[in-house]
């Protein structure tokens, strides 16, 4: 019923009452922060309610709630900081002269007492300003409402993306850290970890297959608590990735292992190098986004323990004559 796989999730478990009371059954929702052979911790509403693992009765995974979804999205938006961010009634307006969908797209993380024509053309004058388009992510089931409503204006879909996560080991969320299994990997290979990305990082990185402009480099060091992970063979760049810590996740974006060196443990050794920094820096959990449609990549990331946590795409708003 319990598996280490599920720390860090939300699950629902029922028990038997060990007191003797009345009704002899509980239930209680919440994140599985510890299992033990013995026990079970769930970090509930109310605080942690440990229970005893013979009397549980059923216990199963259950979705994120809409604000655990809305939260870490929000705390996926300080992973990745754009230049600009505009607050439009709770809209998250994030401009960086294009670079990326998050950062140049609105978060929705609450529902505007405002009529949303008002708000969507507000927004369209915002990136017209900036000679962007107008897009807007929305996390699912979170947003379905608006989701809908936006389809209904022909706003057109882009780029449907998972965001995974996992427990540290070591932390609170969890023992036995799903992030550390995996891939083979050659002993004791070194990853180097730097304040700022080498020349050789970011050579190395080749988003959507094209060179970084400058403008990327500062967003992807725009930040306070930020490790660029590295993993050398043979005198060149094997792997790279980065990592940041915010209210207690770690986040890795900017994955990248050479194509001669992939499947060989290069992606495994980059996570354990980010998940000890981040663990040092708090961390007690990491998430990733990953496209719907890379299945090597997510196949990878679901051997690494990652589980999906929700789902996201963007609305492109129509184009006007």
């Amino acid at each position: 019923m319990l598996s280490a796989r599920l720390l860090g999730r939300r699950v629902v478990v029922r028990y038997r009452r060990q007191d003797g009371t009345l009704p002899p059954l509980s239930d209680v929702v919440g994140e599985l922060a510890s299992l033990t052979p013995t026990t079970a911790i769930v970090a509930g509403p109310r605080g942690p309610v440990t229970v005893d693992r013979a009397a549980i009765v059923a216990a199963r995974a259950v979705a994120p709630h809409r604000r655990e979804i809305l939260e870490l999205e929000r705390v996926a938006r300080r992973g990745w900081r754009a230049a600009e961010v505009f607050d439009l009634d709770g809209w998250l307006l994030h401009a960086d002269q294009g670079w990326t969908g998050r950062a140049n797209s609105v978060l929705p993380l609450v529902t505007p007492r405002r009529p949303l024509p008002e708000l969507l053309a507000d927004a369209g004058r915002f990136y017209a300003e900036r000679g962007l388009p107008c897009q807007i992510q929305l996390p699912l089931p979170a947003r379905g409402l608006l989701d809908a409503e936006l389809a209904g204006r022909c706003w057109t879909l882009e780029r449907p993306t998972v965001l995974l996560t996992a427990p540290i080991s070591g932390s609170p969320r969890g023992t036995g850290s799903p992030v550390e299994a995996a891939e083979p990997v050659e002993a004791a290979e070194p990853v180097a970890l730097e304040p700022v990305p080498s020349a050789a990082w970011l050579a190395a990185y080749h988003y959507r297959g094209g060179p970084l402009p400058e403008h990327a480099v500062r967003l992807l060091t725009r930040h306070d608590r930020v490790s660029f992970a590295s993993l050398s063979r043979d005198g060149s760049v094997a792997g790279i990735a980065r990592g940041t810590v915010d209210d207690g996740w770690l986040g890795v974006t900017a994955v990248e292992v050479a194509p001669e060196h992939r499947r060989s443990g290069v992606a495994s050794a980059l996570m354990r190098a980010l998940r000890d920094w981040g663990r040092r820096q708090g961390a007690t959990g990491c998430y990733l986004q990953v496209d719907d449609g890379n299945a090597d990549a997510l196949a990878l990331y679901q051997r690494l323990g990652f589980i999906p946590h929700h789902r996201y795409h963007y609305r492109i708003a129509p184009a006007t004559t």
